[in-house]
């Protein structure tokens, strides 16, 4: 099947790739033409394990293609899927500009189109947004008919940057909801070669399910950095005892977001879960769990930020500074948050990330950098030996392997600030600090 995709962000590229290594074809697009020839080399345009190698491939084979014109992409296509970013607003609450506009241009191009094309939306946004909002645009700008003319679909994703290529492979499940049987039945056969449970459901419950995933992971992010911190408290190590905790699984669920350590972040928990609070404010709704989540979360970036200046060291060193280990997405990183309170108290600090130095040139990092930390990137440094060797306390933010070498950097008078569990306190030739621990 040839399919065309709007947005190559993280979800746009793996899918991309996904399907093209499931026999299709792909056409992606994006109005970031730098991204469209970064792909047209055959390379992936963020940083994701595994998907550079995909990506080269298929559009070596001529598999996967990218531009910038969406109308050829649509009529060149039988299906499309919307993979543009929602972003929430200051307010909290979505914008789906973006959404819109890609729905306008599909719209225009099914104008010119006799053949059925189906539309499957991947973007998060709440329920009712797809039949209420992005339906009208389509139908008004095509001259369609939803059902008739053309499907819609909501296909929610789950994965999880840094092992999104295996989670594309691997789902726990395949959430599809769909306004009529016939674009239920293709869209079901695309995914027939994956091994996961399909759940084929209306369109507001797959808008939903995802607000309900991202809230739930949340609390448990929350849940276990609270009790983390009244285990440290305490002299208690909150690993062995979530440990002991995730055992039970037949009333506490799964282990999964219930280690100790850093802030929740990146692009869906923190921002889905401020939108939710936000629509339900709209709805005159009370919800005091949901608006815990946030503030126990933002609590937390205080206690990280709280053992650095604890330690009286002026010199602090930074390796990994998105919002976990092999992705450059610094959308919510927590670490951000944290360096902005260290440079305000007047620390001289210095960052690794690899993968951040790959990609603040364009997308969602750029833009981060450019609105909330211009002079974010004086703070990097080229290596990791130059962050240790210019810093009194060193702290690891994410579990990179690039980072085992400090067993070999550190120096008994630095400290060790491990935010990850990366290192037991007897591997450090220094002090070692442990988060919840």
């Amino acid at each position: 099947m040839k399919i065309s995709i709007f947005g190559l962000g993280y979800v746009g590229c793996v899918l991309a790739a996904g399907l093209a290594s499931l026999g299709h074809n792909i056409i992606g697009i994006d109005i970031n033409s730098e991204k469209v020839e970064v792909i047209k080399k055959g390379k992936s345009p963020v940083v994701e394990k595994d998907l550079d190698k995909y990506i080269k491939k298929y559009v070596e084979l001529k598999k996967i293609e990218a531009t910038t014109n969406s109308k050829e992409a649509v009529l060149n296509s039988e299906m499309s899927f919307v993979c543009v970013g929602t972003p929430a607003k200051k307010d909290g609450s979505l914008d789906l500009e973006h959404t819109k506009k890609v729905c306008e241009g599909i719209g225009k191009a099914l104008k010119l189109k006799n053949s059925y094309h189906i539309i499957v939306f991947k973007s998060t946004m709440f329920p009712g947004s797809v039949e209420n909002l992005l339906i009208p645009i389509i139908e008004n700008n095509s001259g369609k008919k939803a059902s008739k003319d053309f499907g819609v679909c909501h296909n929610p994703e789950f994965l999880r940057e840094g092992s999104a290529v295996y989670d594309f492979f691997n789902p726990s499940t395949t959430v599809i909801g769909c306004l009529d049987e016939k674009s239920e039945r293709i869209v079901e056969e695309l995914f027939k070669d994956i091994k996961a449970p399909i759940a084929k459901t209306s369109i507001k419950v797959a808008e939903m399910i995802k607000y309900a995933n991202n809230s739930f992971h949340g609390l448990k992010v929350a849940f276990a950095n609270e009790i983390g911190n009244i285990c440290k408290k305490s002299n208690i190590d909150s690993h062995e005892l979530m440990k002991i905790f995730c055992m039970d699984e037949k009333l506490n669920i799964s282990s999964s977001y219930l280690k100790p350590g850093v802030p929740f972040g990146g692009s869906c928990l923190t921002k889905d879960s401020s939108a939710l609070i936000d629509e339900a404010k709209k709805e005159g709704l009370n919800v005091p769990l949901l608006e815990a989540i946030k503030k126990s979360n933002e609590s937390h970036i205080d206690v990280c930020a709280n053992i650095i200046l604890g330690t009286n060291k002026k010199k602090i060193g930074i390796l990994g500074l998105s919002f976990k280990e092999g992705t450059d997405d610094l959308r919510s990183s927590a670490m951000i948050a944290i360096v902005k309170k260290l440079v305000d108290r007047g620390l001289n600090i210095k960052i690794y990330d690899k993968n951040v130095l790959l990609s603040q040139k364009f997308g969602a990092n750029k833009k981060i950098i450019e609105e909330e930390f211009p002079h974010l990137m004086n703070l990097f440094c080229p290596t990791i030996r130059d962050v240790v060797n210019g810093s009194e306390a060193i702290v690891i933010k994410n579990k990179d392997d690039d980072f085992k070498i400090l067993t070999k950097l550190i120096k008994e008078s630095q400290i060790v600030i491990d935010f990850v569990r990366m290192f037991e306190k007897k591997e450090i030739k220094g002090e070692y600090v442990g988060l919840c621990w």
